[in-house]
Formats: C-alpha cells, sequence, structure tokens
C-alpha cells in the first residue's frame, strides 16, 4: 500500500516494512520497522510519510560489493555512503516517487 509520494508500506507475517525507491540501484529497498521475530533487527523510523528518518544506516547486499548500496535516510534525503556500487556513491538526493 502506498503511504506517501516516497514510500510503501507491506506487512504480513508479523512484519511491517516501509519501502522506498532507491535511485542508485533503479529497485525499492526495504526498513523493517516492526516484527514479532525479536531475532530480526528493526530500524527506527522518525513516523513522517513524506520526510523520512530511519536509524541505523541500512546496507543491502554487504558481502557483494559489486551490488552493495548502504545509505542513511535523514529528513527524506538519501546519503550515499562511499561503499555503495553505483555511480550516486558519496552523493545525497532527495528520495524519488515511488510507483503506486
Amino acid at each position: 500500500m502506498k503511504l506517501s509520494r516516497v514510500l510503501k508500506e507491506y506487512t504480513g507475517g508479523g512484519e511491517r516494512l516501509l519501502c522506498f525507491q532507491c535511485p542508485g540501484c533503479n529497485t525499492e529497498h526495504p526498513f523493517r520497522i516492526e516484527t514479532a521475530d525479536r531475532e530480526r533487527p528493526t530500524w527506527a523510523w522518525n513516523g513522517n510519510v513524506e520526510l523520512p528518518t530511519f536509524t541505523p544506516s541500512l546496507i543491502v547486499f554487504k558481502d557483494d560489493a559489486r551490488y552493495r548500496c548502504h545509505i542513511i535516510v535523514t529528513d527524506g534525503k538519501i546519503q550515499f555512503l562511499g561503499d555503495c556500487h553505483h555511480a550516486l556513491a558519496g552523493r545525497t538526493v532527495d528520495m524519488v516517487e515511488i510507483d503506486g
């Protein structure tokens, strides 16, 4: 379900995920904000659907440098850390619109 211009929500299996469109990878990345399984990590969220902040950082494919995406999302801006595989590494950009 689309929550806002920049976030989608997925729920099921005792989890709640908030996804955004990554302009570096051109795909969605999820932040798990709720889970019934205490072994699975969750991220803190500021509750703002238009200008979200999530902590801590998110790293996708951390063990494969060819596809790694490591980001910090603060107030609706995505900071791509230097170990990202794509051209946005080291840059900060506004979150982009997510498809319906």
